[in-house]
């Protein structure tokens, strides 16, 4: 079984330590985390195992620099991965400092959740880490179709603000859209311009459409700026919507561990309101022209008689012939044929008689309505059947 990776922050503050408990959390792996308020300590446990990444601060209370200690761990263990997490009052750069390209990784906060995430997987893979850095920076923006918002009951939705406000103690929630439309809000928002604050963050949510494949699965990502004045946190709700939690600049940093419980729990149940469609991608349909002169229900009867007369034309097989109507027999004619015979054959005047209504009335008159025969009459009539293949005399 392969061993887990190790990690080693270095941080008096603990900021970094929680830092990368949540984005842990977020990626839903399991490390080896090592915490230590100061650099001497870091080394005397890198001397003693090693470790995949260390992330430190730029300043440390003790005598080593972060800058000295990141140098002084790449000849130590040139194998373990640096990054260095300073905050605002820290350089913007390095450079001078290093003369050149610095064989470790500095990021100022604010940062780029998803640089630092990057970073943060190479780190612990032991891949390239200055090239992880490289690669947001790098990449041009580029613009991809997403398809329609999914709908979103509102009226649920604000139940589930209005609770996560009172349980994360925050100033104001505000709920958007990556189109950049404020959907609702509670608390305090009028000391934030909600509208810039909302379209200064749709780049950065958008990429959670493309870090989903990456991290795998259905991503879900914190956002955290620290300022004098206000701290915000950012949560993505699905792929399509996104969360402010907007604090005092002195108390939002204190909060990572509400967020990341009561936050997320909140996310969790916008989704399930918006369902499936929640990280559903829809690409627009491109429209097409309709044809002039002809409406929509033409078209419809149309297409259904081509079908109906395709069937009927089908129904009729081409191979079956029909069938030939039967010849009439014709007998040949006989030669030299005797009409005459019929007349030594039927008494002329007893002819007469059977159109004669009179006489027939008086045949039916005189006669009993009886006759009475033999057996053998009836044997020769055929009223009876011969049994013994000839009459009886």
């Amino acid at each position: 079984m392969p061993s887990l990776p190790r990690v080693i922050t270095v941080d008096p503050t603990q900021n970094i330590s929680r830092i990368v408990r949540s984005a842990t959390d977020l990626l839903g792996i399991s490390i080896i985390q090592v915490d230590t308020p100061t650099g001497a300590d870091a080394l005397e446990e890198l001397r003693h195992s090693d470790a995949n990444l260390i992330i430190m601060n730029w300043e440390l209370d003790d005598e080593i620099q972060g800058l000295i200690l990141a140098l002084e761990v790449k000849q130590i263990a040139p194998q373990t991965a640096v990054l260095i997490l300073a905050t605002e009052d820290d350089p913007e750069t390095v450079d001078e400092e290093t003369d050149g390209e610095p064989p470790f990784v500095y990021l100022r906060r604010p940062v780029d959740i998803h640089q630092l995430l990057r970073v943060f997987i190479a780190g612990l893979k032991g891949e390239n880490i200055i090239e992880a850095a490289r690669t947001v920076a790098n990449n041009a923006p580029t613009v991809i179709d997403h398809g329609p918002l999914p709908p979103l009951n509102l009226q649920n939705a604000r139940a589930i603000i209005k609770q996560m406000l009172v349980d994360v103690g925050a100033m104001a929630i505000i709920l958007s859209a990556r189109n950049g439309e404020v959907l609702l809000e509670d608390g305090a928002p009028g000391y934030l311009d909600r509208e810039l604050l909302t379209k200064a963050l749709i780049p950065t949510v958008m990429t959670t459409i493309e870090m989903s494949p990456l991290v795998g699965g259905q991503a879900q990502t914190i956002h955290f700026y620290d300022g004098d004045e206000k701290d915000v946190f950012v949560l993505s709700v699905g792929l399509h919507h996104f969360m402010c939690v907007v604090y005092d600049g002195q108390a939002g940093g204190r909060q990572f561990g509400s967020i990341t419980r009561y936050g997320r729990r909140a996310a969790q149940d916008l989704v399930a309101l918006l369902g499936a469609s929640a990280f559903l991608i829809q690409p627009s349909e491109t429209p097409q022209a309709a044809p002039t002169g002809r409406s929509t229900t033409s078209k419809r009867k149309t297409a259904t008689t081509e079908v109906q007369k395709v069937e009927l034309e089908l129904a009729v097989k081409p191979d079956e012939a029909p069938s030939p109507e039967p010849e009439h027999v014709k007998l040949d004619p006989i030669q030299n044929f005797d009409l005459g015979l019929f007349d030594q054959m039927l008494d002329a005047s007893a002819a007469d008689d059977m159109f004669d209504l009179d006489r027939l009335a008086e045949m039916v008159n005189t006669g009993s309505g009886r006759k009475e025969i033999s057996f053998d009459e009836a044997i020769e009539l055929g009223v009876l059947p011969n049994l013994d293949g000839e009459g009886k005399k």
